[in-house]
Formats: structure tokens, sequence, C-alpha cells
């Protein structure tokens, strides 16, 4: 089995907070990159302030890094 898990230190840079309504077809994402651990303490905030709104931290995708999903070098 892997030693790898699925959890991210909290000094780990490069997230922003991403949401949705959970009665409306309405997604968005907040301005302002952070740490995991920032960004899960803020969304734990957001989400006692807004109830009808879920809020997860959610990692920046860099070009280069994002370029690669959906396209195949030639």
């Amino acid at each position: 089995m892997s030693e790898e898990t699925l959890i991210r230190p909290a000094e780990e840079a490069g997230y922003i907070i991403a949401w949705r309504c959970k009665y409306q077809f309405e997604t968005g994402k907040l301005d302002g990159e952070m740490t995991y651990g920032e960004a899960t303490q803020k969304c734990a905030e957001l989400c006692a302030k807004e109830p009808e709104k879920t809020f997860w931290p959610q990692r920046v995708e860099s070009p280069e890094t994002s370029y690669g999903k959906f396209h195949k070098a030639h």
C-alpha cells in the first residue's frame, strides 16, 4: 500500500476558495491566493456565515501544469 495520503500540509501554498449554491446553479471563486490551512479555516467561517452555499479549498492550476490535461503535444 502507498505511503501517500490525501492530507495536504497546512503550509502548502497555491489555494483559492471555490463555492457553489446548494439550491441554485451558481458557482464561483473568491479572489486571493493562500495556503491550504488558511483556505480551510476561511471555508469553515464562510460555511457558518452562508449556509446556503458550500465552500472548499481549490488548488490553483498554473498554465504549465494545466496545459497537459486537455492538449496533446505534437
